[in-house]
């Protein structure tokens, strides 16, 4: 786990996985889409809450009209700025906040370090 934290961009790509592999496969609608329907004649959308599953097909039952799947499903401009908020600046986020540890953490032994070899006779 250290070599991890070590690594903060590594941190934020696995951070950025975590999120798309859960996104995919458990459907947490939570960006704003319209949903196509097509049934014979009659053609309707319906803007609502779209989870990532959904393109791949998991989860379209929840979002079924009178027993009709939508035909396509489409990301509203809000719903592309919230995608790329959390799949990618949150992952950048984690990978800036580690960074910053790191390099304090850097700072703050490198002093320490000079002083022990400058008095040896302290010890």
């Amino acid at each position: 786990m250290k070599a991890v934290i070590k690594r903060p961009v590594l941190l934020g790509f696995l951070v950025g996985m975590l999120l798309l592999v859960l996104c995919i496969f458990v459907p947490i609608p939570m960006y704003d889409g319209i949903l196509h329907y097509d049934h014979e004649l009659v053609h309707f959308q319906v803007e609502s809450k779209v989870a990532l599953s959904y393109y791949f097909g998991f989860g379209l039952q929840r979002v079924s009209a009178n027993g009709v799947l939508p035909t396509s499903i489409e990301l509203k401009p809000i719903g592309y700025a919230l995608f790329i908020l959390i799949h990618v600046g949150l992952p950048a986020l984690v990978a800036i906040r580690f960074r910053m540890s790191n390099a304090r953490n850097v700072y703050t032994e490198t002093p320490a370090k000079e002083q022990k070899t400058e008095n040896p006779a302290d010890e």
